[in-house]
């Protein structure tokens, strides 16, 4: 995992913003702040967003909340990119499982409010334990963070039977926004990114998915050095050019795909409650915003 002295500039400007802003106006709130995704791999790229947590020395109260936005409006004005989306807990949150931390503050997308975020998830706090970056307080290694392997398959697979059948589905109704650059980035990444852990029980970053991906599915290996392109070198010319919705039905068929090995080879079928969302929501009216869905989901 990167060191501080690693991180990317822009990174290291938009936290240390956080960090001045929350000792300025909520002095002692703020006990340690941390980083998780895809920086916790080293891997940083001109759509990437910064997750983070931030660990505070008591609950914050309505007062404090009111506060907390009106700092991440401030950052979401001066830095809007890299988005900055977290949450706030305190420490004994972290040592325990996800599925029972309260609402708490958080931010998405620059939408501030108060609630179930949606990187309270088992995910997380593996992030955190085994690939998290500690900017202020004390370091990760040092912290009690809460894991358990089943609780984490179970999640992983959960969002494969709910989630990302919906997304799919939801593809189907939305063809243009399906057929973009953008989509095929979220979906070639995002669905093998969970079937990853599922098959060696380690996280791993987007592009680090796309490139395992590469060699276990060899058939769809086009759509998936599409998803890297986009997301690593975006400017380099795009074989789906002149044919977006091959993209679209290429990017179909690998999805439908790796969720049902997901799904079929690590366990049962889940219900139809969705789990925490890990990619874009395909909206009804105006179509995906590529990202993490920018409403609150309940914790798996």
């Amino acid at each position: 995992m990167p060191r501080r002295a690693e991180l990317p500039d822009a990174v290291l400007a938009v936290c240390d913003a956080h960090v001045r802003l929350l000792d300025e106006r909520l002095p002692g709130l703020l006990d340690g702040l941390h980083l998780h995704g895809s920086l916790g791999f080293g891997e940083f790229h001109r759509s990437s967003d910064v997750d983070f947590v931030a660990v505070t020395s008591r609950r914050p109260t309505e007062a404090d909340c009111e506060v907390l936005a009106r700092v991440h409006a401030d950052i979401d004005r001066q830095w809007p990119r890299p988005a900055y989306d977290g949450f706030y807990c305190v420490a004994e949150d972290l040592a325990g499982s996800p599925d029972v931390v309260p609402d708490v503050p958080g931010v998405l997308h620059g939408w501030f409010d108060v609630g179930t975020h949606a990187d309270i998830a088992h995910i997380t706090w593996r992030e955190l334990r085994d690939h998290g970056v500690t900017l202020r307080g004390k370091d990760l290694r040092e912290l009690a963070v809460w894991s358990d392997d089943e609780a984490l398959r179970r999640a992983t697979r959960r969002n494969l039977d709910t989630y990302w059948r919906a997304q799919l589905e939801a593809m189907e109704h939305h063809p243009r926004e399906a057929s973009l650059p953008q989509a095929a980035e979220w979906g070639a990444l995002g669905a093998p990114r969970l079937v990853h852990l599922l098959v060696t029980g380690a996280p791993t970053s987007k592009s680090g998915a796309g490139r395992w991906a590469l060699d276990a599915y060899p058939a769809h290996r086009e759509i998936v050095e599409e998803a890297l392109r986009v997301r690593e070198r975006p400017d380099d010319p795009s074989t789906y050019a002149a044919e977006p919705d091959r993209r679209r039905r290429d990017l179909v068929a690998f999805m439908r795909e790796v969720i049902a090995d997901g799904v079929a080879s690590f366990g049962p079928s889940f219900g139809p409650s969705s789990g925490p969302s890990f990619g874009p929501s395909f909206g009804p009216s105006s179509g995906p915003s590529f990202g993490p869905s920018t409403g609150r989901t309940s914790a798996t």
